[in-house]
């Protein structure tokens, strides 16, 4: 099996940085991330322990986005960065 995970780690540096939830243009479950990842890495290459390893070493921190019916949900925080056109 190949190790993804350097790779995943320099597409979440060169794409997104951390943000607070009121400045965020993306909050996504720690699943929503893992299948926006899947689109450009193979599926299953990573898992939540994985990506919570990753994100925390990126300066991420999970936030609390709200509490219902079934508990307490908590996403990760992303600002895109914008390509820079030459």
């Amino acid at each position: 099996m190949i190790d993804t995970t350097k790779p995943i780690t320099d597409f979440i540096k060169n794409n997104f940085q951390p943000s607070t939830p009121e400045n965020a243009n993306h909050k996504l479950s720690s699943e929503e991330v893992l299948e926006l990842l899947f689109t450009s890495f193979p599926k299953d290459s990573i898992d939540t322990y994985d990506l919570y390893n990753i994100l925390t070493s990126l300066g991420y921190l999970p936030q609390k986005d709200s509490t219902d019916e079934n508990g307490l949900s908590i996403v990760w925080c992303f600002i895109e960065l914008a390509e820079t056109s030459l």
